[in-house]
């Protein structure tokens, strides 16, 4: 009987397989863009299926051997019909094409639209070089509201994470921030940093943006100063068709909510003098206390402090397509900060390098960021043969930050860990940090002849960062079940106010030719010259109290303080106020010769002369006033790209690169530790060289769908000169910290990136292994004579072999996508990985600071109504993960006891930051 059961069942199901069919097959436009949510229905019935996030539908239960009639639709697009006759499992793809109305006379042709998946992948699948692409459209659904959050889904980035909790600079494939650089719209602009080239990312707003290009390999064309990639930020293009879009958001931080133990601190950043007193009257001018306002540093706390942010674009095409006009902009209000564990470490053993915890520093840091900008395209086609646009952008940030700090000393028994009682320092830290990059392009492309395409630029663009009024307020204070019972004004140092100041300003001019030769293949010819001027001011006032009595149970405020100010001058001689340049004069040529259909090869010779040096503005007795270097670099490149077939690569590359000095390494200053924040001086070295590096690609590209795509690629570096900070000892025995040159480095990986849609749900993921090694010189003690305990202690410089600075062996992304086109939904889990890695360098050999390995993990999810509304919520840090730093360090029992600390034998902690979680909700428009 049950035989007779199972074989009717296997029957029936094999009637139906063999009788009942199904359809499969894509929507897309004319770029190559899924359809999402597009609609195909037999004519005469209700079978019909709703396009996925990979481009596909499935029609099931069609009759084997009929014909049917299929029609597909979208709103916008014309609708399209097909006849197909059922057999077995049929497939039909459809390509709809917009609704609009021909005009009777076209002049220009529109342009493949840069903000989507399929555009992303169709430029990473036919470019030259190594490329990685993020469209607008990404961008959109994740949960990032800067470029640097998004820069950190790319495979092989990484961030370096500010005080507040703020990823502000991109590390490339395990290569220090100082070896990539930034362009917008294809041009480099300069930095609004004080020390460094490289640019804070978290400044740019992510909508303002059609998307993102990280190269990882340069072609001659392109400038030479690139190890890790150069990330080209693609800003919004006028469309064809008139388009308008608004959104607005809310959110907060959990850090500073009502309950969670800490509030946030803010001050009157308005009543803050802007220039220092010497500037505001005549040269030389000695200035006093009267020359100050203290309310700018009066501190107030906010209760349940509120984000906002508010974007908008506008953008359309006039007089037949030939003029296009693009205007977003974007405001953000943040509120960030963190909640830290620190502690300064010193000797427990100094002859056996083993460390001790000196100082606990409790550290709450609360940051309102205001930030944004606005940027304008005007393009103009005069006819199919030339054109000409205008590029304008402003992008600003400003901080106000406020960082309380409790200093415990923790030698002699002074700190009981368990009462968090013992002498404590107070600190007060309030500072005002604007930044603002402004950049104006003029832009023209010509076809000359059928044979000659000539596009040119110009260029000025300029970057400012202020600090001014920075406050640092110091009180000892006697502290008792972690209340400050007893408070007194610090009167040996500690109490300054300074102003720094620079700007980067660029005139740079580029000029490329381009010249088809038909079968003997392409040429292309062109450089650029760039006049880049620096100046940097920095002036700091030290005070002295007055006040000498003691406050019980209570706090003094810096108003209260009668202050005298023991330097009139402010520093002005101060090496850190000089002038510098650099002058760029690059030319290249790049040949592209296609061998056979399938083979392609790019390469040529870029060649850069550089001008670089300073000028001090008050040198002291001994100082170099100014210095000068030149010199030229040849930068080779050669790109291979084998076409498997018409959806894989196989590509191969290698090219030469420059890294020049920052300008602020090569001034001969010298910063204390109080000043630096670290515990060594700093000096600079005028004698700084250039880095040369070589840099090898391989990567196997499938792009198996519309958005589907599979990368597996490996790289290596050979690093010449690279810089990085040392150990030096002067004539006169003095310990300090300087950049130098340090004979060679490697780094190689391997990276895997893959994207793949099943209809409903997606997954996009990337991995980045990452190896690198140089040697530096570091401190370590031992004795004069090692076989007289009793001769004196003496510090030597060794040599330490270590990974890149912000080099983690591990890092990765996995994002889990859910698109319901039924119900207008969207949603994405995105989880970052970092793995451990240097953080920040120490002087003592085997001491550095490293980050422990981190899983971050953020969430958005989107609501789409009809008439182009849409609801939204993003969730940032939603594990509430901590960066933690340590030393390769044994706890001691003792050790284990304070605050942030592990178990016995565990890794010294040297620093903890909570930043806690950020949420936005909030309405976009489209129209």
């Amino acid at each position: 009987m049950y035989k007779t059961l199972l074989l009717s069942i296997v029957l029936f199901f094999s009637y139906i397989l063999v009788s009942a069919q199904s359809i499969k097959g894509t929507i897309i436009d004319e770029n190559g863009e899924a359809l999402i949510g597009a609609s195909v229905v037999i004519e005469g019935t209700t079978n019909g299926a709703i396009v996925g996030l990979n481009g596909s539908y499935g029609i099931k239960g069609v009759e084997n051997g009929a014909t049917v009639t299929l029609k597909a639709s979208f709103i916008g697009f014309l609708t399209q019909t097909k006849e197909v006759s059922i057999n077995k499992e049929t497939i039909v793809h459809f390509t709809l094409l917009p609704n609009h109305k021909e005009l009777d006379e076209v002049v220009v042709m529109a342009a493949r639209e840069l903000d989507t998946d399929a555009s992303a992948r169709a430029t990473e699948q036919h470019a030259a070089m190594v490329l990685n692409v993020v469209s607008a459209n990404t961008i959109e659904l994740s949960p990032d509201l800067n470029v640097a959050d998004v820069m950190q889904r790319i495979s092989g980035v990484s961030l370096e994470q500010s005080n507040a909790g703020v990823g502000s600079y991109a590390i490339v494939r395990g290569m220090p921030k100082r070896y990539s650089y930034t362009l917008v719209n294809g041009v480099k602009i300069p930095s609004p940093d004080n020390k460094n080239r490289f640019v804070p990312l978290d400044m740019f707003p992510s909508e303002l943006l059609d998307r993102i290009e990280v190269t990882k390999a340069l072609t001659p064309s392109m400038e030479g100063d690139a190890v890790g990639g150069a990330m080209n930020l693609i800003m919004k293009n006028a469309n064809d068709d008139f388009s308008f879009k608004i959104n607005a958001s809310t959110g907060m931080s959990t850090l500073f909510m009502e309950g969670s133990g800490q509030d946030f601190l803010t001050y009157d950043q308005s009543q803050t003098n802007r220039v220092a007193p010497h500037h505001r009257a005549v040269p030389g001018y000695e200035a006093s206390f009267r020359d100050f306002t203290t309310d700018n540093l009066v501190i107030s706390k906010k209760t349940n402090p509120i984000d906002f942010n508010i974007g908008t674009s506008i953008s359309n095409r006039f007089f037949d397509g030939k003029l296009g006009v693009v205007v977003a902009g974007n405001l953000q209000k943040l509120h960030r900060g963190s909640d830290t564990h620190f502690y300064n470490i010193g000797f427990a053993d100094i002859v056996n390098n083993v460390m001790s915890l000196n100082t606990y520093q409790h550290r709450q840091y609360s940051s309102e960021m205001t930030r944004g900008g606005v940027h304008n395209k005007i393009d103009y086609f005069f006819n199919p043969k030339n054109s000409i646009s205008l590029y304008n952008a402003l992008i600003f940030e400003r901080e106000d930050q406020v960082r309380e700090t409790e200093r415990f000393r923790l030698w002699d028994g002074e700190y009981n860990p368990e009462t968090n009682s013992g002498t404590a320092s107070l600190i007060t830290r309030i500072r005002t940090t604007e930044q603002q990059i402004y950049n104006s392009t003029l832009q023209g492309k010509h076809d000359l002849l059928p044979f000659w395409n000539l596009d040119w630029s110009a260029v000025y663009s300029i970057a400012s960062r202020k600090r001014p009024d920075q406050m640092v307020f110091t009180r000892n204070a006697s502290y008792v079940n972690g209340v400050p019972k007893q408070v007194r004004v610090e009167d040996f140092g500690g109490q300054y106010r300074q102003w720094e100041e620079n700007d980067d300003r660029d005139y740079t001019a580029y000029l490329n030719n381009t010249f088809d030769l038909q079968r003997f293949g392409a040429l292309k010819l062109g450089g650029l010259y760039r006049d880049k001027a620096r100046t940097n001011s920095y002036i700091r006032y030290n005070f002295k109290p007055q006040n000498d009595e003691t406050k019980v149970d209570e706090d003094w405020r810096y108003d209260e303080v009668t202050w005298t100010l023991t330097n009139p001058k402010g520093g002005q001689t101060n090496p850190l106020n000089y002038d510098a340049h650099e002058k760029i004069l690059a030319y290249y040529g790049e040949y592209k010769l296609t061998p056979s259909k399938r083979t392609e090869l790019v390469g040529g010779v870029r060649v850069e002369h550089t001008d670089q040096g300073y000028e001090l503005r008050n040198p002291r007795y001994g100082e170099e006033p100014s210095a000068n270097q030149t010199y030229v670099d040849y930068l080779p490149s050669l790109h291979f790209r084998y076409m498997i077939n018409e959806k894989s690569n196989l590509r191969a590359s290698y090219f030469r690169s420059v890294i020049r000095p920052g300008f602020f390494e090569i001034i001969p200053y010298e910063i204390g530790a109080e000043i630096s924040d670290s515990e060594f001086t700093e000096r600079g070295n005028p004698d700084l060289e250039r880095t040369i590096t070589d840099n090898f690609d391989l990567r196997y590209e499938v792009f198996a769908g519309v958005r589907d795509n599979l990368f597996i690629g490996a790289f290596y570096k050979n690093i010449m000169d690279p810089i990085e900070n040392g150990i030096m000892v002067d004539d006169r025995g003095n310990t300090f910290v300087q950049p130098g040159n340090y004979g060679s480095a490697i780094n190689y990986g391997l990276e895997v990136d893959a994207t793949k849609y099943f209809r409903n749900f997606g997954v996009k993921a990337n991995y980045t292994y990452t190896h690198s090694s140089i040697t530096t010189s570091k401190i370590m003690y031992q004795r004069e004579d090692p076989e007289d305990s009793s001769s004196d202690i003496v510090p030597l410089q060794v040599d330490q072999t270590r990974p890149l600075q912000g080099q983690a062996k591990h890092i990765g992304n996995v994002s889990l996508l859910y698109k319901d086109q039924k119900n207008g939904f969207d949603i994405q889990l995105a989880n970052v990985f970092t793995g451990k890695r240097i953080e920040q360098l120490m002087v003592y050999y085997e001491k550095d600071y490293w980050q422990k390995a981190m899983w971050q993990m953020d969430f958005s999810v989107e609501k789409h109504f009809d008439m182009g509304l849409t609801i939204f919520v993003k969730a940032r840090n939603i594990l509430d993960t901590h960066r933690i730093l340590f030393i390769e360090e044994a706890s001691t029992e003792n050790q284990s006891k304070y605050p942030a600390q592990g178990n016995v034998g565990d890794n010294l902690v040297v620093r903890d930051d909570r930043y806690g979680r950020n949420f936005q909700i909030g309405l976009k428009y489209k129209l």
